[in-house]
């Protein structure tokens, strides 16, 4: 488990799932950091971009149940405060997440393929 420098090794998994928590982990904090200093939308539009393949998938997704069950109009007495709402760090967040999982199912992908590839030329040898 240690490696001769004494700093705790980690298996290829787990330094993957570790660097998956902390890209989530961090496009969760930048986001609320983002609300909760009332940063500009140009900074959300960043996240965004950071999240872009699951972050499109996310928002399509919300679009199609907002559709299915209606739009969601606030109340006509609450007044819209201007600035990125917590909401909307729905679709960054879920598209980290969206994100991580693509890689992990292209990941899995590629080692049953190399598998079965082994197994093919191995079984085409004998």
């Amino acid at each position: 488990m240690f490696n001769n420098v004494g700093m705790i090794s980690m298996r290829p998994r787990h330094r993957a799932l570790s660097a998956a928590a902390l890209y989530v982990g961090a496009t969760a904090v930048a986001g609320l950091v983002l609300v909760l200093t009332d940063g500009s939308p140009d900074r959300l539009a960043v996240l965004h971009l950071l999240s872009f393949p699951g972050s499109a998938v996310v928002t399509v997704l919300l679009y199609l149940t907002s559709a299915l069950f209606g739009p969601a109009d606030p109340p006509a007495d609450q007044a819209t405060e201007p600035g990125i709402a917590l909401g909307s760090l729905v679709p960054v967040v879920g598209g980290a997440l969206v994100n991580v999982l693509l890689i992990r199912g292209a990941v899995g992908f590629v080692r049953v393929f190399l598998r079965e590839r082994a197994a093919t030329r191995r079984a085409r040898d004998h």
